[in-house]
């Protein structure tokens, strides 16, 4: 037989009905002349219980084991020659949540894609790197465990902390850490590789740039923002905060002032920087008529079912017709670079491609979303 689970009301009343037929046979065996005797065949009650009374059975909450990379190498894709103007280098990166929960596996992740950059030798005092929006929010799993990170949907995972913990909850919780993590290994993968990263975006509490340190305000409003680091691993102006928000990602967050500074300045070169949607408002890039810019940049996500205003934004012609390459014209830039977050998140795919376009026209994009890649763009 198998193991048999038996609440325990159950097992209470098999006891009382078992003793009260007892109790009745008895009885009846004590005055049997007063009945007729009929042969009745015994039958076979033999019952094999194993009773487990481990009433509680509380869910066991496991450590998570390293992930296992889905993939050999990260491919690298080249936009022109080397002409020694410089290059931007968008990194399409593959995540999933269990690579956010320890330190190291998320900066594995991103160190290996780098290394491959340093030993083809694209990098040199000119070049840009630009990762994918998000690439620091995913630090909100930070520590998690089997419980939450196997849950069958992320408010399943939330519920695994409280009936009515939120996902602003989690942010505020995990933000100091997360602020730590991000700043630590940024600063050292961009001295490393002695490059300047635009260093994707994380979801924090009203960030500020302090005397080269990163300031967050614990009550403040959570903002989704783009920090960039210098080759040398400091902090660099402009911190950017996403100003158009999806209906789904206003829940949580604030949106960023239209009139901020988005133009990051490195040596030899400046750019404009745009998260996500904002590549779809005309205003935005009004703001840079007349600015000396040499391109634009933008860290972006395209999730299931994203929308926003009329645009379906799984599809990732929309991103190219309608967003940097419809504009660019109205600008100084002649490039441009955008970079999407590659991975799955609670069984969700997220399949946006990266993309750039030189000179207007030369265009190129990722041949697949399952592989970290690597485009190098050169002026």
């Amino acid at each position: 037989m198998h193991n048999l689970y038996v609440p325990p009301y159950k097992i209470l009343i098999f006891i009382v009905l078992f003793g009260f037929g007892f109790f009745s046979a008895s009885i009846l065996k004590d005055d049997q002349t007063a009945l007729p005797k009929f042969d009745i065949p015994t039958p076979d009650l033999s019952f094999d219980f194993k009773f487990d009374f481990n009433f509680n059975k509380p869910e066991v909450d496991e450590e998570i084991l390293k992930p296992v990379k889905t993939w050999t190498d990260v491919n690298l894709q080249t936009n022109g020659v080397d002409r020694k103007y410089g290059n931007l280098v968008g990194i399409q990166l593959v995540l999933k949540p269990e690579d956010f929960v320890k330190e190291e596996w998320w900066r594995e992740r991103i160190d290996e894609t780098l290394n491959k950059g340093k030993s083809s030798g694209i990098f040199d005092r000119k070049t840009i790197v630009i990762l994918p929006e998000h690439t620091g929010t995913g630090l909100v799993f930070l520590d998690e465990k089997s419980r939450f990170l196997n849950a069958d949907s992320f408010d399943l995972a939330l519920k695994t902390k409280g009936e009515n913990f939120t996902s602003s909850d989690l942010f505020y919780l995990k933000a100091e850490k997360m602020a730590e993590v991000y700043v630590r290994t940024f600063s050292e993968l961009a001295k490393q590789y002695n490059v300047p990263i635009l260093a994707g975006t994380i979801i924090l509490p009203n960030p500020k740039i302090v005397k080269g340190g990163l300031v967050l305000d614990s009550k403040g409003p959570l903002y989704n923002v783009a920090i960039p680091f210098s080759a040398d691993g400091k902090l660099m102006e402009p911190l950017v905060k996403k100003t158009l928000l999806t209906e789904e990602e206003s829940t949580i967050l604030s949106p960023g002032e239209a009139t901020q500074d988005r133009v990051w300045i490195v040596p030899g070169w400046k750019v404009a920087i745009f998260i996500g949607q904002e590549v779809f408002d005309a205003n935005l890039y009004n703001r840079l008529v007349g600015k000396p810019i040499d391109g634009l940049i933008s860290p972006s996500s395209s999730y299931p079912e994203m929308k926003w205003q009329s645009y379906n934004l799984e599809d990732s012609n929309v991103w190219k017709q309608e967003g940097l390459a419809k504009y660019i014209k109205s600008t100084k830039a002649q490039d441009l670079v955008q970079v999407f977050l590659g991975g799955q998140l609670y069984g969700k795919n997220w399949n946006g491609k990266t993309y750039n376009l030189r000179d207007f026209s030369n265009e190129d994009q990722v041949g697949s979303v399952e592989t970290p890649t690597i485009l190098n763009l050169y002026f």
